[in-house]
């Protein structure tokens, strides 16, 4: 027995949204390990900003096609645990596909740094404040390691259900 697939919507949406976290997190990652001196470290700036914001509007619709589509149930075969485990990891990547791209976005604006959009520069939404954007650099700087150690669950959790359980169990090809 073949699972039900996700609607298309939320399957394009999925791997739009894979692809951009990638670019958030790989260029947010390899900006920080350039020296100061690099040259092109700060051209690397407004890419990571711009991948980030696409996270923030990706998530923002994810959620609103969530609200009004019909998605297939968990597979009646997973132990009652792997059910909470999913919604748990599912729930925590939600939250951080939020929280990621949004502190880094409040760390830049309190921190009176433009923030660009693909070469769109956008609004600022506050005052200066060097206190707030200090704190929001660490947790920008820590909460991407969490991030990406979900991420790496959700992905481990799908292999496991594609290759190590019973065909009905199979949630990846539900998502491709």
């Amino acid at each position: 027995m073949t699972p039900e697939k996700y609607p298309a919507v939320l399957r394009l949406l999925h791997w739009l949204m894979a692809i951009a976290v990638l670019g958030m997190i790989g260029s947010g990652w390899y900006m920080a390990s350039l020296s100061q001196d690099v040259s092109y470290k700060y051209d690397i700036y407004p890419w990571h900003k711009s991948f980030g914001i696409l996270v923030l509007i990706l998530v923002a619709v994810r959620i609103l096609v969530r609200l009004f589509t019909k998605t297939p149930p968990m597979p009646k075969g997973l132990p009652n645990h792997e059910k909470v485990l999913a919604k748990l990891t599912h729930f925590s990547l939600y939250a951080l596909m939020i929280l990621v791209p949004l502190s880094g976005f409040t760390m830049s604006d309190a921190g009176g740094h433009d923030v660009f959009f693909f070469g769109i520069q956008l609004p600022e939404l506050m005052e200066n404040n060097k206190e707030l954007a200090g704190i929001l650099h660490t947790v920008h700087t820590y909460i991407p390691y969490v991030f990406l150690a979900i991420i790496a669950l959700h992905i481990l959790g799908a292999l496991k259900h594609r290759f190590m359980d019973k065909p009905e169990n199979d949630v990846l090809s539900r998502m491709i």
